[in-house]
């Protein structure tokens, strides 16, 4: 007489597989015995579970902590009052959000806050449908990531004048945004440049140019002075009017109180000087990305494997 047993919705009769379920675990890769044994008991690999989810734990609360420091950098700049002035004129209101580098923290740490959530809730709950989102997701990325490579290599001409033309648009915002006027500063100070092109290039500022009523007028920025101490009193008080009048010098007289050099030219010698440096970080990121990939696409093959046991 036929003993049957069910198990959840699958029945199977005398210890023997019906041919539609045999199959699904054929169409399956081969598991080794181990594995096979986690499917009969209905357990994917502790490991990999739990390597997904406390990883992508950093990566959910580093990524919620920048989101919020994006969305507070920018709501803040709203509430000023050089915000409001910005607000008057729709394409000015535009160009803020996006010259805003606080909207980059806010992209990235969303990215990055929506694929770790993914990714801990797919594998505490074991879902295939969230890990299958948080695995493609990367494959996207990643396809991103090279042919964003291929692109900057093959135009990097354009890329190299977009850079310019940026650069004198953070020159042109330098007052009214202070992330951008924090960025600036620090690349004139760390290149030791000044201006896009040459250090006239402040004359673009409406502040900085010689026919301001401005006290600045004429001037460049303290960043640009010969060093950090030039910027300086001997009280050791930030000395804002070292680069004043400084546009209306001649290049030789100039160069003996600011930096007369470009940063374009200097930005692009520093990433040719650090390439392999950019290239490693790059490598490390990708290899990071490929890891993320297997473990999510192994915890997946193991649950499909618990269900074709079903």
């Amino acid at each position: 007489m036929q003993t049957t047993e069910k198990t959840s919705s699958l029945v199977i009769t005398d210890g023997i597989m019906p041919m539609d379920h045999r199959s699904r675990v054929k169409s399956l890769e081969s598991p080794s015995p181990r594995r096979r044994r986690l499917a009969e008991e209905g357990q994917v690999n502790l490991c990999v579970k739990y390597t997904i989810f406390s990883v992508n734990v950093i990566f959910w609360i580093v990524g919620g902590a920048v989101l919020a420091i994006g969305i507070w950098g920018m709501v803040e700049k709203r509430n000023l009052s050089s915000g409001v002035a910005r607000l008057t004129n729709v394409d000015n209101s535009v160009l803020a959000v996006v010259m805003d580098p606080m909207l980059i923290f806010v992209v990235v740490g969303l990215l990055i806050f929506l694929l770790s959530f993914c990714a801990c809730l797919g594998s505490l709950r074991e879902n295939t449908c969230l890990l299958s989102f948080f695995s493609y997701s990367l494959v996207f990325i990643f396809v991103v990531e090279i042919a964003g490579g291929v692109l900057v290599y093959i135009y990097k001409d354009s890329i190299e004048q977009a850079l310019g033309k940026g650069f004198r648009t953070a020159i042109v915002r330098y007052i009214e945004d202070s992330d951008l006027q924090f960025i600036v500063d620090e690349i004139q100070m760390g290149l030791k440049c000044c201006g896009s092109q040459t250090y006239t290039d402040w004359n673009e500022n409406r502040y900085f140019n010689c026919s301001s009523p401005s006290a600045r007028a004429c001037g460049v920025p303290h960043s640009c002075c010969l060093s950090a101490s030039a910027s300086y009193t001997q009280e050791m008080v930030l000395n804002t009017q070292c680069g004043f009048h400084a546009i209306s010098m001649k290049q030789d007289e100039a160069r003996d109180r600011i930096y007369v050099r470009g940063c374009q030219s200097s930005i692009v010698e520093w990433i040719n000087n650090n390439m392999y440096l950019i290239g490693g970080v790059f490598v490390g990121a990708v290899i990071l990305q490929i890891m993320a990939l297997c473990f999510a696409r192994k915890m997946i093959n193991d649950i499909e494997l618990i269900k074709a046991y079903w």
